[in-house]
């Protein structure tokens, strides 16, 4: 028998035996897919949407260290007395009325008598009259609507309120002085309110910008009412949450990079979100709501305050 012949034969004498092999014990069980794993978590550190979302949402946070500490240092100089002028200037104008008219009326008399004594007499009387008008209350800037300033000042007040502050309100210490002096202006009256009851004069502006996301900046000053120094200045621009990030924008086109000759500049909400455009979706960038964005000045204030007092 050959080689190859022998071989096959031996192949075929083992295959029924592979099979009764493959036929005894357990059966073989069904398939069973893995238990589905969850990935792992990102590293914020790694992810730059994360960490730049993390920023964002901590720039408008309640600050509550801030007004832990600016309560303390509060208490410490002898807690100041503060008032706020809400959009209202504080001007050098000392009267409130000018005259820029002066009308003067002259009358001439002459007179004689005749006789054994000639007598001659001549008179000559000017009377001066000024015309006066009431100087412009530029101290009273243009107001947003009432809805707006009240939300406004709730969220500048609160810091101040729950850091135990002693605030007052101009309107109420410009009444009460204004009874003991009848005779004076109101420029006076309101200076000697403010000699008499503040120690401190917040004055908090509002002005239209076409380069501010909000439509508007902010400024806010503190003035010694004593003495006239400036104790703390801060503005909008300046504020750290306002400044602009230049970063690429993801749009339909591909990655925009920021315009170097661009000026706008002001907030950006954490959660801006996109919008469908005619060109794809694009992201949107709003301002945070306004009760946050005073309140954040209001934070940046209390930093100023505190970096005077030591």
């Amino acid at each position: 028998m050959s080689r190859p012949l022998a071989s096959l034969v031996a192949a075929a004498l083992l295959l029924p035996a592979a099979a009764f092999a493959q036929s005894v014990g357990a059966p073989v069980p069904p398939y069973q897919p893995p238990e589905r794993v969850a990935p792992p978590p990102r590293d914020p550190q790694n992810d730059d949407s994360a960490f730049e979302r993390v920023q964002r949402e901590d720039q408008f946070r309640n600050q509550e260290e801030t007004v832990g500490q600016f309560s303390g240092a509060y208490q410490r100089n002898g807690k100041p007395r503060l008032a706020f002028f809400w959009n209202r200037q504080l001007t050098d104008t000392l009267n409130q009325w000018y005259s820029d008219t002066r009308i003067v009326s002259t009358t001439r008399s002459d007179g004689s008598v005749s006789g054994d004594i000639n007598l001659q007499q001549s008179n000559t009387t000017q009377n001066t009259v000024e015309v006066q008008r009431r100087n412009a209350d530029d101290r009273r800037r243009a107001q947003p609507n009432e809805t707006w300033e009240w939300e406004f000042q709730d969220g500048f007040l609160g810091p101040f309120l729950q850091a135990g502050a002693t605030v007052i309100d101009r309107s109420a210490i410009i009444r009460i002085t204004g009874a003991d002096l009848r005779s004076a202006d109101d420029l006076t009256v309101e200076t000697r309110a403010l000699q008499g009851m503040a120690d401190l004069l917040v004055e908090v502006l509002v002005t239209p910008s076409s380069q501010a996301t909000t439509g508007y900046e902010l400024r806010a000053r503190i003035l010694d009412v004593k003495t006239g120094r400036i104790v703390s200045y801060v503005s909008s621009r300046s504020m750290r949450e306002w400044q602009r990030r230049n970063e690429a924008v993801a749009t339909s086109r591909g990655f925009d990079l920021p315009d170097p000759d661009d000026d706008s500049f002001g907030p950006e909400s954490a959660d801006s979100g996109t919008r469908a455009t005619n060109r794809g979706f694009e992201q949107r960038r709003r301002p945070p709501k306004l009760r946050l964005i005073s309140q954040n000045l209001a934070y940046n204030v209390m930093k100023g305050l505190m970096s005077q007092w030591h």
